[in-house]
């Protein structure tokens, strides 16, 4: 049975994939809703808004316990879209973005607030059929088992001491909370399973890391790579 836990860091993951959908069906980066605060501070207040660096740890299923105001910095941006709210922005690029931008609504036409976004990062809410992603189906024990092997492989043909090359990986996977790192060593070292929503951060460190130091042991087809 999958636990509690588990079905959290799958939810967590699915939320990441649906911001990251609806952020690119809006042809934005992941700066443009704080550039949009900075423009239109009288519109979206700077504490309200969604850095740049929030947004991607976000969609990188990254942040293991985020504030309340994550969710109210979501809702404010996303009733601004809904009211048709766009402020006095002068630079030509963002302006267009944010004008083309659609809200997230539920069925009836109501723009989601706070506590939705708050449900969906729990799973307990997805979001509108279109951006909606496909659950990737993980055998996260499965997953561990492979990339320590890939793992031990080019240890051994590169000659290099294990915690060095852990380290290497983790400088690819980029800023990680301290949890993850934990869980990451431990994994390369110990053989400990991955939570589902750290496999495709892990296996991404390890296969980018491969193809720098031993590229004939990339695997030709992605592991369960994510729909």
């Amino acid at each position: 049975m999958q636990s509690l836990q588990d079905k959290l860091d799958a939810a967590r993951v699915q939320f990441g994939k649906f911001l990251r959908n609806w952020r690119k069906s809006n042809d934005w980066s992941v700066t443009t809703a704080q550039d949009w605060a900075k423009a239109c501070p009288g519109l979206i207040p700077w504490p309200l808004r969604v850095a740049g660096g929030q947004w991607g740890n976000l969609e990188n299923s990254k942040v293991l316990q985020p504030q309340p105001s994550t969710f109210i910095q979501l809702a404010v941006l996303n009733e601004c879209l809904a009211q048709e709210e766009r402020g006095a922005i002068k630079d030509r690029l963002l302006r267009d973005r944010v004008q083309r931008a659609k809200p997230v609504l539920h069925a009836d036409g109501r723009p989601w607030g706070a506590e939705d976004w708050f449900a969906c990062y729990i799973g307990k809410l997805e979001g509108p059929a279109e951006l909606w992603p496909c659950q990737e189906e993980i055998d996260a024990e499965a997953e561990t088992k492979r990339l320590r092997s890939l793992f031990d492989q080019a240890l051994e043909l590169v000659g290099l001491r294990p915690v060095s090359a852990a380290m290497q990986v983790l400088r690819k996977a980029g800023d990680l909370p301290m949890e993850q790192v934990v869980a990451i060593e431990n994994a390369l070292f110990a053989g400990e399973r991955l939570g589902p929503a750290l496999v495709p951060i892990a296996r991404e460190a390890v296969h980018a890391w491969v193809r720098e130091v031993a590229p004939e042991l990339e695997p030709s087809e992605p592991l369960s790579k994510a729909a």
